[in-house]
This record gives C-alpha cells, sequence and structure tokens, in this order.
C-alpha cells in the first residue's frame, strides 16, 4: 500500500525530476502565482545545508515563513507576517511525504499571509526547523529560502534537469521541461531544430543527449490564443580542460589588459575543469570563459590554475561574475576586490554604500559573485608620506567598527567607517599614535567582529566602501596615527571558494579536524603552500593598495603545520613550534617587500622561548595582563601584580610585546568591578573608576608597546561575555554618553594624560631591561621610576582600598619648585616633598611627579628660553617669566600675571607672552 501511494504521489507531481538538483523547495502549481489555489509547498531536506536531513516521519517540523511584498509606494519588506520564531501551531506544521519530503499547505497565498491589499507578493519566504529550533533546513551555507511568485495570468516556466547548465560528457542526456499556467501548444528546440512538441498541454518534458562540445540554446515556447511566450536556457558542453597555450602564469584573480581583455585565474588543484560566467554575457556559460590550465610543481607536489582571457569585445567594466569548478559547484574568486553577497547585501543601507552594486536577479542564492570595475578602489590619497610611530612605542587604541559609533544607548551595531572618521579628533585628543581594527575582510552576514572571513581582499560593505576605508586611514595618517589590521589567517567561513570546491576529509585547502586545540571555523591546512602564497599575496595587498600599517595575526597557535602538533590538545599546541616561528618569519619576509617597517603584531600567548624567537625577527606578540588588571581593579591583592607589562619582567625580549588590560577577547575590568569587586570599589563609582586609572598608568607608563581596548579609557562596564563565559559577539550598546559623568570623564583625562607623557617622552622609556617597576606589591606602594639626563618621571601608586601611601622616591633635587603634579587620579591631592623624597597617595589612587621640563600636552613649546609654560587640568604654570605675562584665549580674553605664577583657566587653547616670547599651550 505504501509503496502504491508513493507510485500515485510521484506519477501527480512530475516537476520533481524536472527541477533543478539545488531547489530546496518546490511547489504546485509551478510556475507559482499569487492567486493560485490550493498551493502546496515541498520541502527537500536532502538538499540546501541539509540541517533536517534524515529526521524520522514522526519528527515535527514547521515551517517559519513570511512573504517578499511591494506596497503602494514601492517599497520592498522582505519576510513580513512571518509569525515569532518557535510558533508551533498547526498552520506552519509540515506533513511527511517520503524520505526527505515534506509538504506544506498554503492553499490562497494572501489569505494564508494575511496579505494587505495594496500588497503585491513577490516571494516566499522560508526557513523550516524542527519544534524547539535546533534544527533547521534553509539554503546551501545556511541562506533563507526563497521562492518566487510570478504575476497572474498565463506565464511558462522552463528548467532542465541538472543544477548546473554547464555540461559534459557523463552528463550530455539533460531533460528539459516547459510548464504553463494554462492550456498550450509547448514546443522545445535546441538551436532551432524542434526535439518535441504537444498541444492543449500544461508540461512538456523532454530528454536530449548533446553530442559535442559546444554552445547550445535551448529554447521553449508555448502558444495559447494567440499569444506566445518564449524561455531559454544556455547550455555549455566542455570537453577536458586544455594546458594553455601560453604557459606563463597570470596573477590569480581578474587582471586587465592593456587591449581591454580581462584575464581571469583561480588556483583548484585536483580540478578537472572550469568556467568563468559574468554579467557581459548575462550569467549564460560561453565558450570563451572556458578555462584551461597552467600546473606548478610547487615543493614537489602539483598545482593547478585555471586561466582564460575573454576579449575586449566581450567584456566591458563593470561587471561581477564566478567560477563554474567541475561544471556543479560555483564559487566566488578569492581574490575578489569586492563581493556581492546574495543573502546579506540588500541589508546594507544606501547611507552605508551609496550606490551599492546590486546583487542580480535570477542567480541562484547561495553564490557570492565577485566585482570588478576599473575604479572599484581609486581614491586621492592626501598622505602620502607618513612616518608611522615607532614599534616600541605604540598605544594602539583597538577598535571594532560595528560598535564604536551607531545609535547612541542602543545596540544596533550600526557604527560605521564614515560615523568613525568623525570620531578620529578624539582619538588624536586621547592621544594615542596607532588604530588596530578587527577583521574588515569580507564575512559571512553583516553583523559581526569579523573573525569568519570568506574573502581576503575584499573589504566588507557592511561598514561603508573602499573609498571610505581608505579615508579612514588616510585621515588617521594626517593625525600621526597608524592603523593596524586584524586578519584571520587560522580559520574561514562556508563561502570561501576553496572550502566550497572540495568535500570535507578531500579538501587540500582545509584539515576535516584541526590539528590543534583552538579551532572554531573551517581550519586552514597551513602546509598547503597555496594557503601561504594567499597569505602573502593578502599581505602585500593591504599594504599598498589600503597603505596600512602592519598586520595583528588572530591565533597564530593555530599557524603550524599540521604535523607539528604533537596532539591536538593544549600541550600539543601550546609547546614550543618551530614551523610557526618559520611561518610568521615568511609572512614578514612578504611584507618587507612593500614596508621593511610595518608592524608585525602575533596573538600568540605562547611560551617565551617561541615568542622570543619571534622577536629576533622584528615581531612584536600579544601581552595579556588582564587577569592581574581585574584583580586590581576589583580591589584584591592575590595575583594582581601588573609587572608583565614591563617585557623584560616576563621572560621577554624587552620591548617586543604588546601588553595590555583588555581587548576583545576579555572581560571589561570595570564589569568585574560592579559584578566582583570588593565592597568599597563596588559600591562607589568614583573609586572604581580611580582604580581603573590606576591601572592605566601601571600599563601605559612602562617600556614597550601597550593596547587600549575600545571605551576601556572611559570605564565601560558593559559584559562582554556569555553564560558559559565565552565571547558575546551581539552589538554592544554604544555609550559616548560615559564622557557626561565626571567619574568617568576624569578617567579619560588620565588616560590622556599618561599616554601624552608616555609618547612625547620616549627617551625616558627604552626597552631596557633595568628599567625600574614595583608594580606587584600591596602593602606598599607601588612605584614606576623614569629619568634620562635632567628628565625625571615618579609614578606612585596606592594600590590599597583605604588610608593614604607614602612612598620613597630618590629625587635628584631638593628644590621642591623643579617638579609638579604631571597627572593624578581624578578629584584626588596627592602631594609630594622633594626635600624629603616622598610622594603621598590616596587609597586606590596614583600621581606622576616629573620635573618641569616634562610636558603631557601636544602642542607645548619647551626649549632652553628662560620662559616654560606647563598646562594642567584647568590651570596653566609660567616659570622663568621676565615681568609681566600675557594669556590670551582663542576668542581674546586677556589674562595676566605679574611674573612667574599659576591661574586658573577654562579648557581651550592659549598664547602666552612673555616681552618678545610667545608659546602655545593647551589647557584641559
Amino acid at each position: 500500500m505504501q509503496k502504491f501511494t508513493y507510485l500515485i504521489l510521484m506519477a501527480l507531481l512530475p516537476w520533481f525530476a524536472a527541477s533543478a538538483q539545488e531547489d530546496v523547495v518546490t511547489t504546485s502549481p509551478d510556475p507559482l502565482q499569487e492567486d493560485a489555489q490550493n498551493v502546496e509547498i515541498y520541502f527537500h531536506a536532502d538538499r540546501g545545508n541539509k540541517g533536517l536531513m534524515g529526521v524520522p516521519s514522526t519528527t515535527a517540523v514547521y515551517a517559519h515563513t513570511g512573504v517578499q511584498v511591494t506596497n503602494a509606494a514601492g517599497t520592498v519588506t522582505d519576510w513580513k507576517y512571518a509569525p515569532s520564531w518557535l510558533t508551533n501551531t498547526d498552520k506552519y506544521a509540515l506533513t511527511y511525504v517520503s524520505e526527505n519530503l515534506w509538504k506544506l499547505y498554503i492553499g490562497d497565498i494572501r489569505t494564508y499571509y494575511g496579505v494587505a491589499d495594496d500588497e503585491t507578493v513577490n516571494k516566499l519566504c522560508f526557513v523550516f526547523r524542527n519544534a524547539d529550533g535546533s534544527k533547521e533546513g534553509k539554503g546551501e551555507g545556511g541562506t533563507d529560502i526563497y521562492v518566487n511568485v510570478v504575476d497572474t495570468g498565463f506565464q511558462l516556466s522552463f528548467r532542465q534537469s541538472r543544477a548546473s547548465n554547464i555540461i559534459d560528457s557523463s552528463t550530455a542526456k539533460i531533460t528539459f521541461t516547459g510548464t504553463t499556467t494554462e492550456e498550450a501548444t509547448i514546443t522545445i528546440d535546441v538551436d532551432g531544430t524542434v526535439i518535441g512538441t504537444a498541444d492543449n498541454v500544461k508540461e512538456l518534458r523532454q530528454a536530449y543527449t548533446f553530442s559535442q562540445p559546444g554552445e547550445y540554446l535551448v529554447t521553449c515556447k508555448a502558444t495559447r490564443n494567440g499569444i506566445t511566450l518564449s524561455k531559454n536556457i544556455t547550455m555549455l558542453y566542455i570537453g577536458d580542460a586544455k594546458p594553455a597555450t601560453d604557459q606563463t602564469l597570470p596573477t590569480p584573480g581578474c587582471t586587465k589588459n592593456a587591449d581591454g581583455s580581462y584575464t581571469f585565474c583561480l588556483q583548484a588543484p585536483g580540478k578537472s575543469n572550469c568556467v568563468v560566467i559574468g554579467s557581459w554575457s548575462e550569467f549564460k556559460p560561453m565558450g570563451s570563459g572556458v578555462m584551461d590550465y597552467v600546473d606548478r610543481v610547487i615543493d614537489g607536489q602539483t598545482f593547478r590554475y585555471f586561466v582564460t582571457t575573454v576579449p575586449a569585445d566581450q567584456i566591458k567594466a563593470p561587471f561581477s561574475y564566478y567560477y563554474a569548478v567541475d561544471i556543479k559547484t560555483n564559487v566566488g574568486d578569492p581574490y575578489a576586490r569586492l563581493v556581492l553577497d546574495p543573502s546579506n547585501d540588500k541589508y546594507i543601507s544606501s547611507s552605508v554604500y551609496p550606490d551599492m552594486p546590486a546583487y542580480p536577479d535570477g542567480l541562484p542564492s547561495n553564490i557570492p559573485l565577485a566585482y570588478y570595475a576599473d575604479d572599484l578602489l581609486s581614491y586621492n590619497w592626501n598622505n602620502t608620506s607618513f612616518s608611522a610611530p615607532d614599534k616600541e612605542h605604540l598605544v594602539i587604541y583597538e577598535m571594532l567598527f560595528r560598535d564604536f559609533t551607531g545609535t547612541e544607548g542602543e545596540a544596533k551595531g550600526n557604527g560605521t567607517v564614515r560615523l568613525a572618521i568623525d570620531k578620529i579628533p578624539y582619538l588624536k585628543q586621547l592621544g594615542i599614535n596607532a588604530v588596530e581594527l578587527l577583521p574588515i575582510n569580507e564575512f559571512n552576514g553583516n553583523n559581526s567582529w569579523g573573525y569568519n572571513p570568506n574573502f581576503y581582499f575584499a573589504a566588507d560593505k557592511a561598514y561603508g566602501t573602499p573609498q571610505d576605508y581608505k579615508e579612514f586611514i588616510d585621515v588617521c595618517h594626517a593625525n600621526g596615527i597608524a592603523v593596524i589590521l586584524d586578519v584571520v589567517f587560522n580559520q574561514a567561513d562556508w563561502m570561501h571558494p576553496w572550502y566550497r570546491m572540495y568535500s570535507t576529509g578531500s579538501n587540500p585547502f582545509f584539515n576535516a579536524t584541526a590539528p590543534h586545540a583552538y579551532s572554531v571555523l573551517n581550519d586552514w591546512n597551513q602546509g598547503n603552500p597555496l594557503v601561504e602564497q594567499q597569505w602573502c599575496d593578502m599581505l602585500k595587498f593591504w599594504l599598498s593598495e589600503y597603505k596600512v600599517d602592519g598586520f595583528r595575526f588572530d591565533l597564530v597557535k593555530g599557524l603550524g603545520n599540521n604535523d607539528s602538533y604533537a596532539n591536538s590538545g593544549d600541550s600539543g599546541t601550546n609547546a614550543y613550534n618551530q614551523s610557526r616561528i618559520d611561518r610568521m618569519k615568511r609572512l614578514h619576509a612578504a611584507m618587507k617587500e612593500v614596508n621593511p617597517d610595518a608592524y608585525f603584531i602575533n596573538e600568540n600567548l605562547a611560551s617565551a622561548s617561541e615568542e622570543n624567537k619571534m622577536a629576533e625577527d622584528g615581531e612584536l606578540n600579544w601581552a595579556n595582563v588582564n587577569d592581574a588588571g581585574c584583580q586590581f581593579a576589583m580591589g584584591y591583592s592575590s595575583n594582581a601584580s601588573l609587572n608583565r607589562m614591563n617585557a623584560a619582567k616576563d621572560s621577554r625580549t624587552p620591548g617586543s610585546t604588546v601588553a595590555y588590560l583588555e581587548s576583545h577577547d576579555e572581560q571589561r575590568l570595570a564589569y568585574k568591578q560592579i559584578t566582583w569587586g570588593v565592597a568599597s570599589v563596588k559600591n562607589d563609582h568614583a573609586v572604581a573608576c580611580q582604580r581603573l586609572g590606576s591601572a592605566a598608568a601601571q600599563m601605559i607608563l612602562i617600556p614597550g608597546s601597550h593596547m587600549i581596548w575600545q571605551f576601556s579609557e572611559i570605564g565601560n562596564d558593559q559584559n562582554t561575555k556569555d553564560n558559559n563565559g565565552g565571547n558575546n559577539t551581539s552589538p554592544k550598546i554604544v555609550n559616548w554618553n560615559l564622557l557626561n559623568d565626571p567619574d568617568n570623564k576624569g578617567l579619560y583625562d588620565c588616560y590622556s594624560e599618561l599616554i601624552k607623557i608616555r609618547l612625547l617622552n620616549t627617551e625616558l622609556f627604552p626597552a631596557d631591561k633595568n628599567f625600574q617597576n614595583n608594580c606587584s606589591g600591596w602593602a606598599k606602594a607601588r612605584t614606576i621610576t623614569a629619568t634620562n639626563a635632567d628628565k625625571e618621571l615618579y609614578c606612585v601608586i596606592n594600590p590599597g582600598l583605604e588610608g593614604d601611601m607614602t612612598a620613597s622616591i630618590s629625587f635628584q633635587s631638593d628644590d621642591q619648585s623643579k617638579y609638579w603634579v604631571a597627572s593624578k587620579s581624578y578629584n584626588t591631592n596627592p602631594s609630594f616633598d622633594a626635600a624629603a623624597k616622598t610622594v603621598t597617595v590616596g587609597p586606590g589612587c596614583y600621581a606622576v611627579i616629573t620635573t618641569r621640563n616634562i610636558s603631557n600636552v601636544e602642542g607645548i613649546s619647551i626649549d632652553k628660553a628662560p620662559l616654560n609654560v606647563f598646562s594642567s587640568r584647568g590651570s596653566l604654570t609660567v616659570t622663568g617669566a621676565q615681568g609681566p605675562v600675557e594669556i590670551y584665549s582663542m576668542a581674546g580674553v586677556r589674562y595676566s600675571m605679574e611674573g612667574d605664577g599659576t591661574v586658573s583657566l577654562p579648557a581651550g587653547i592659549y598664547a602666552v607672552r612673555n616681552g618678545s616670547k610667545t608659546l602655545k599651550v593647551m589647557v584641559k
């Protein structure tokens, strides 16, 4: 009985055999019209992402479904009238038909969805799931499923039985199917030769076997009452790939030639054939797109490159394209400079990316297209001779465009490059000299930290245009700020072409199982020379094209050769690994070909023996001091030493680390304060901010480079972790309003003062093993001492929770007037006595005492002339004056003193005149 029922069903639904293999959803009737009756949706669970493949017939399967509509004003809305997620009512329940085939009864489309009278239905939208949503049936790669709804009246649908319009000798027999909404005379021909015809039918199916390579135009015509509809399918029969006549290997990707033609090159070892298909032929496969091959032997292995040149009379920029590999696998170009995403581009607003190239209609929804335009990356640079700061004196601001700007007070993740450009004056005033951007290479989706890259040569459009990114870098350079890119070489997401080309377990580019302990996504096979070549090409591209100043390499522990790990656990991953050292040295050498001074920063977090080897090559290594920083900030004495900020006191090569209190991977110090801090810290916001400033002093005033995770400087206290302790990568609240709180603003001022002291007096902070910092005690004050010739700096930190602490300081002079408080915790009054050689600081606070020839304000003029001007918060001090001193604000307001002295002033820039000497100074 079951077999009989199944046969009847298949006879009633002949379109199953005729539908393209990639169709996750088929319909009855087909084509589907808005006014169709008794509409049924058939879900093929063994297609697409196969998330529900093989579930038993007893499984409750539901459709999460809505419609794409256009209203009377022309506004298009996706997923309208969809229910709440996990709505498990009979309306959305599917019926089991057969293995991996499920049916949803809709009936009348407008009634089922409740479509408004002034709306036109364009598409039906689907995601299928089990009852609790733990399994989902979607398109390939996890895309939403869309079913086109055609106009009412007489309509024709035409399809062929394979997933691809490209065939070879093994797939030359094709069944073509023409379907109409009303009875008609249907004819199918191949290059004008009729191969099948029928009268008064709604469907015609005709098999045909192609006999030799070439392009074929297959046409279906349907005639009813004098009206003829026509649909075409272009079929391309290809033979075995041939060696290229010219065995010169082109540059991977797309290259424009002098004669106006374009050459395409794709690395695809082990593949038999490849065709480039583009918008220049309306995405119909053409003979000129058939690619020949060039083989290269690298390290004893043969690697195949497919190449072809499309003549100028067939192609004109701008255009988009993809590759069909071994007939059936459609992929983007791994070297694409811009990528059109079929699933996510529609959610990028025109305000973020004006005139963004549109993903073309009619293509399958899972093909990322490479986009090429002759002027795609054009930009007129204003700063072409930027001198990057020394790598041992970087104060880096780690930034995620998504959350750095956007809607104030909300977590919409709508920050953009252009909004970040507007904030560069803020960064300039803060005093940092480098920005490190979380990954901006084209990543999966629009809402991400960027650690799921798909294309390494394309900037993600979710934040802006290529010109936006370049302008950000240009303006940063104009303000003395270097730009560093965070890059992810250990893993990639599913849309990377080399991931999609091969099946799991036989992919030469990716490991079926990661050999190390920290894999998250698809783990790259670092031993494949084409993988490393991709890295080298990518680094050189961003250095030359976007003028970035260096890179931070994510999860360097995952960049070893497959056979370099003793085991895939922590012990094997964390052990000394020579292959990682060698790989990073080779990548560094590639960068030096473009910029010998480009920054090279490893997130290795490995043994000192391994990282010191990397340091020999001029590389920097991350030093995570978050745990100790949190302990100090919360008010706990255990494990609170911050001496590791100094590489020399962490068994590392002096000056070879980027030591930090917070990064995107760590919990916020301020969050831990308000969650687990001691009572006097947890319950007193002012005290908490003071401790944050004191922690910052123990980082910034230490030799070596350091990093600030965005908004550490204003005491951001948002939770960054999920319930399991992992990173919560969802958007964070944009809270620039923290600067309106006096204590948070006071913390910002502390950061700004400390950074400027550090960067304007780099001679005080050499990468020296004997640098005097004692930042480990609790019962006694912590101290930092930095001297050079006649410059002296002393930082005293009171780690305690109550009571002042007095530290003995070796002032070189007893003259109190030689020194001043250059920076201190907000709203505190530390004191010092040069003669007694003491400094006294309140609980949880810090003070920086310096000679008066040390500046902490950019723009101040210090020289050997008698007149010296010093600025602190809200005041200005003059020494060495000869007679009366006149001070003018930029608005022309005049202040005066009879000679040396201190005057309270509003924040601003002032001109200080004494006799014939005029200096300019900023007061904060």
